[in-house]
């Protein structure tokens, strides 16, 4: 199996990125993958208009570009994740990420439904952007639902662009990609969440936010 991990960044690497980017970069060569760091706007040479500051929010999905058709499995993750050295091989679980169990309950589709209501789908799967992990064919099934008409028309009422998480969601919604999936979720307590929720044995945990203060 051919694997690559990728991140993105846009601009100089503070110092928490770049011992995060250390850390991936020996993961990634821990489980046998490539590894790539994403940088600038990769979505403005793909889909047009999206290589200015406000656009950033969707540069991950370059994920489903087909530079990585060549690869098996692409996991993305965000740029504050750390390995642990508790050792666990991501690409061997079944699943995406990790669900997000409240959005996709409310009618409004928690702050990604209000914010970009035509993209959003009450009850179907949305992940949190954080570790996102696909295979080929549900990258190319994804990619076939990619619209970036779709993606201008759907602005916020503040004018912002949408996210990478509510993208996801629509072309999940609309390619059927994981229909037949059996399993949606990986183990994220051991491969995604929070230092204060992660499994004391966690292989990858992510310091978002005001948590970055405990990178060393």
């Amino acid at each position: 199996m051919k694997n690559i991990i990728l991140q993105h960044w846009n601009g100089r690497l503070q110092p928490w990125a770049k011992t995060c980017k250390y850390s991936i970069e020996e993961y990634a060569r821990r489980v046998g993958a490539d590894y790539e760091l994403l940088q600038g706007f990769p979505m403005g040479d793909w889909f047009p208009n999206t290589n200015s500051k406000p656009w950033l929010v969707i540069q991950k999905m370059f994920v489903l570009n087909e530079k990585y058709d060549e690869y098996d499995t692409v996991l993305i993750l965000d740029m504050d994740m750390l390995f642990t050295e508790n050792f666990d091989n991501i690409f061997n679980y079944e699943g995406v990420g990790r669900l997000h169990k409240v959005g996709m309950k409310e009618v409004s589709g928690s702050k990604n439904g209000r914010k970009w209501p035509k993209l959003y789908t009450q009850g179907e799967p949305m992940f949190f952007g954080n570790c996102l992990k696909f295979t080929r064919d549900e990258r190319i099934a994804l990619r076939s639902a990619l619209d970036s008409t779709v993606i201008h028309n759907s602005m916020s009422s503040d004018g912002l662009p949408p996210n990478d998480e509510i993208i996801m969601h629509y072309c999940i919604v609309k390619s059927k990609a994981l229909e037949n999936k059996n399993k949606l979720q990986i183990p994220h307590d051991r491969f995604c969440d929070l230092p204060e929720e992660a499994h004391p044995e966690a292989t990858l945990i992510h310091y978002c936010g005001r948590r970055k203060n405990q990178i060393k």
